[in-house]
C-alpha cells in the first residue's frame, strides 16, 4: 500500500547531472537537469556536524520520504528551496508483497 500524500507534506524537484558538456575553457562541465519537479515528501533532519578537515563548514544529513514511482540514485540531488541535497542511499521500501509503496532517501546539505 503506498504511503498517504497527506503524510508527505512538501514537495522537491530531483536534478540528475550529464557531464557531457564542455566549458568555455574546453573542460568537462557538470550540467543539472530537472528529471521529476512536485515530487511529495517529507524531509527529517538526523543532526548537523561541523566539518573538521579545516573547513568552517556545517554538514546536516536527513531522511527523506518519496511517493513511489520516482526515479532517483546516489548521486542524483534533491532541490528544497535554497538546499540542494546531496543523494547518498535509496532504499525502496517494499510491502509484504514485494510491491514498493515508498522511498527513503539519505541525504547532506552543506552549509
Amino acid at each position: 500500500m503506498p504511503i498517504r500524500h497527506k503524510l508527505l507534506p512538501e514537495t522537491a524537484t530531483i536534478q540528475t547531472v550529464s557531464d557531457t558538456n564542455i566549458d568555455e575553457r574546453g573542460l568537462p562541465s557538470d550540467n543539472w537537469s530537472n528529471t521529476f519537479t512536485n515530487v511529495k515528501c517529507k524531509f527529517e533532519s538526523l543532526g548537523a556536524e561541523e566539518d573538521r578537515e579545516g573547513r568552517n563548514t556545517t554538514i546536516e544529513s536527513f531522511n527523506v520520504y518519496l511517493e513511489k514511482g520516482v526515479t532517483i540514485v546516489p548521486g542524483d540531488r534533491l532541490v528544497r528551496g535554497s538546499d540542494l541535497h546531496e543523494v547518498t542511499m535509496v532504499q525502496p521500501v517494499l510491502d509484504r508483497y514485494g510491491v514498493e509503496c515508498y522511498k527513503r532517501v539519505e541525504t547532506f546539505v552543506s552549509k
